[in-house]
């Protein structure tokens, strides 16, 4: 044996001073390997079941074959995400999914909501991320990157995904907007030319509705966040359904985390006349407290004509 060799064998324990002519035994070798090679995240999801989850949400696999990484395309996003690949479908990475770098402060953002986690690094490097950017990661050349994202439970996947929808649906142009809006208008009650004006910039997110939220509530109508990026301004009674003047009322919105909105548009919670919590049979109790929806929240503070609407949606979404 090289005396280098053996020095550094014998400095892993494998073999002792009075036995360096020896081999280490193949049993050694296995048992060192086995440490050597990372534990699965067990506490992730699964690459399956990322998959499944992201195709039950409208995303679909172009052909593809031999790749380290599965594509998923969506009709409503401009750039595809990806997939990281392993000897197993069933096996549990700590950041399966791959988005683009322009997405990156969306994840940021959704960190401190529970059930999501970042990759090791920064970046994801794979030269098969076709279609995303490219940086120098100590090679020679550029090479695709993306933010790597992993998940507790398919809630939290679900509610990166609508963040990501939501964001891609408001980039409509205002003009787009506009033209839509003219066609829906004239059906309402006959408006002002201010409260027209004012429709047509609260769908496009340029109004004060938001500000006005912010200033009832001063922060989530439910927890204790007080962080603006973190909170959605959320119709009670959807815009959809909902009259020229119910589109406007304050009242008729509240000011959410993400998790608490999602689950409220679902009709998965709603509030009673008192504002506090109902829990829906679909939300099942694994997933309320990974997302910390706990039988006691309550409204902050509640206005009699907040009463209403929440009738509305207790009568029409909420899933009881």
């Amino acid at each position: 044996m090289y005396p280098e060799v053996k020095a550094a064998v014998q400095q892993l324990g494998w073999i002792s001073g009075e036995a360096s002519n020896e081999a280490p035994r193949l049993s050694e070798l296995q048992s060192v390997a086995k440490q050597a090679v990372p534990t699965p995240d067990v506490g992730m999801l699964s690459i399956n079941e990322v998959i499944t989850t992201l195709q039950q949400r409208g995303f679909t696999k172009p052909a593809q074959s031999g790749l380290k990484v599965v594509r998923l395309d969506h009709p409503d996003l401009a750039s595809p995400v990806y997939v990281k690949q392993s000897s197993s479908i069933h096996a549990r990475l700590q950041a399966p999914l791959v988005l683009h770098p322009k997405y990156e402060a969306d994840v940021q953002d959704l960190l401190s909501l529970p059930g999501i986690a970042r990759g090791h690094t920064r970046y994801y490097h794979n030269s098969n991320l076709r279609g995303f950017p490219k940086r120098r990661n100590g090679g020679a050349s550029d090479i695709a990157y993306g933010v790597d994202v992993g998940f507790h439970n398919s809630a939290a996947l679900l509610m990166l995904v609508d963040q990501l929808l939501g964001e891609s649906r408001t980039l409509v142009s205002n003009s787009e907007h506009s033209a839509d809006l003219a066609q829906v208008l004239p059906e309402d009650i006959a408006l002002t030319d201010t409260e027209r004006d004012a429709l047509i910039k609260a769908r496009v997110g340029q109004s004060g509705y938001r500000d006005e939220l912010l200033g009832y509530w001063g922060g989530c109508a439910v927890s204790d966040c007080c962080v603006p990026t973190l909170l959605r301004a959320s119709h009670i009674k959807p815009w959809r359904v909902a009259s020229g003047a119910e589109r406007l009322d304050p009242f008729n919105g509240l000011l959410l985390t993400p998790n608490l909105d999602l689950a409220f548009d679902q009709g998965l919670i709603s509030f009673d006349d008192f504002g506090q919590i109902l829990l829906g049979e679909d939300l099942d109790p694994d997933s309320a407290r990974a997302l910390n929806i706990t039988p006691d929240l309550r409204l902050r503070q509640i206005d009699p004509r907040h009463r209403g609407y929440l009738a509305w949606h207790r009568d029409n979404l909420f899933r009881k």
